[in-house]
């Protein structure tokens, strides 16, 4: 069997446990387990499979919101799933209109049997008439219900789709600045409070404006997918890596001392640097495509955004050092 493919059933072994559906979403979180692409996810699972906890929705979807976060603003989704609820409800409680209506026409129908054999049989040909009316709303209430949950399933399908999508970089496949500031939500109180080191890279591609004015648009956007694969690969395991928008990289490493990222930081930029990057199609030579790196540390008091200006002000004295390098935040020194 083909590492793909032991790859691809052990994913399928771990949602068959856990009782999931393969979404997108769900096979995101099982293959970052089977890959070893993060070790606290990593951590989580195994430490519910010792305890002999079922993976479950539930439990699962706590681990990827301690970790990363909550998800996105879906507001498409969430307003085609209202309205399709709203119609189930309109449907039952016709449904119950139409219940009610059927059991006071058979109370004002009751038979007696002191009537005459004519009023006899009116009225059970009115219970008949009743009733065949009822079974028939049944049926169409059950008819409309079958339709809700398919378009609900549909829904579910998109809901998962879309919240993909609205935490993803569509170019690079990266997660995106919004996934990225979840995480970071997620991760900083949490290493505050296990006391653990955090850090984080921040990285510019140098004179990017220049490969795209003499290259064109295309040719830009084939660097930044070299830049954003080889920044997964390279830290794969080891951190989460998104785009923060532009030829703007970030990498969140969670138990990392701003040393240790720098070494990590300065191996990505040698290996982007020993890239031979040619135009697609022509052959020409791009040139050497150089990063310029700032990192910073997390300190006590830390936010989101202290964080990210420290580690932004680093990567701005390394464009302003002569870029194709990586500097540390002067506070995490």
């Amino acid at each position: 069997m083909s590492d793909d493919s032991s790859l691809f059933a052990k994913i399928g072994a771990l949602l068959s446990e856990a009782g999931l559906e393969p979404t997108p979403h769900n096979y995101e979180f099982f293959y970052r387990y089977a890959t070893g692409a993060d070790k606290q996810l990593i951590a989580a699972v195994d430490t519910v499979r010792a305890a002999g906890q079922p993976l479950n929705n539930r439990i699962v979807g706590t681990i990827r919101r301690e970790l990363f976060g909550a998800g996105g603003g879906l507001g498409r989704v969430i307003e085609n799933a209202e309205r399709e609820l709203g119609r189930m409800v309109d449907y039952v409680e016709q449904s119950d209109a139409d219940t009610r209506e059927y059991r006071d026409r058979l109370d004002r129908s009751a038979v007696d049997h002191a009537t005459t054999l004519d009023r006899q049989k009116a009225v059970l040909a009115d219970m008949v008439e009743a009733t065949n009316a009822i079974l028939s709303q049944t049926d169409k209430l059950q008819s409309e219900l079958a339709r809700s949950a398919r378009e609900i399933d549909a829904l579910k399908a998109d809901l998962e789709i879309a919240r993909t999508e609205s935490r993803s970089d569509p170019l690079t496949g990266l997660a995106n600045r919004k996934a990225c500031c979840d995480y970071l939500g997620a991760q900083l109180p949490r290493a505050a409070r296990d006391q653990k080191q955090l850090s984080l890279i921040f990285l510019d591609i140098d004179h990017f404006k220049r490969v795209n004015d003499r290259f064109g648009h295309r040719t830009g956007d084939e660097v930044l997918r070299l830049v954003g694969q080889t920044l997964e690969r390279s830290f794969h395991g080891v951190g989460f890596a998104a785009r923060w928008g532009g030829e703007e990289f970030v990498v969140v490493m969670p138990g990392a001392s701003a040393p240790q990222a720098a070494a990590y930081a300065d191996r990505f930029r040698e290996t982007i640097g020993a890239r031979a990057v040619k135009v697609r199609g022509t052959g020409e030579e791009i040139g050497r495509v150089t990063l310029s790196m700032g990192i910073s540390e997390l300190v006590k008091n830390d936010t989101i955004q202290s964080l990210v200006d420290r580690a932004d002000q680093a990567l701005y004295e390394a464009k302003e050092g002569g870029r194709d390098r990586v500097i540390c935040s002067r506070a995490a020194a």
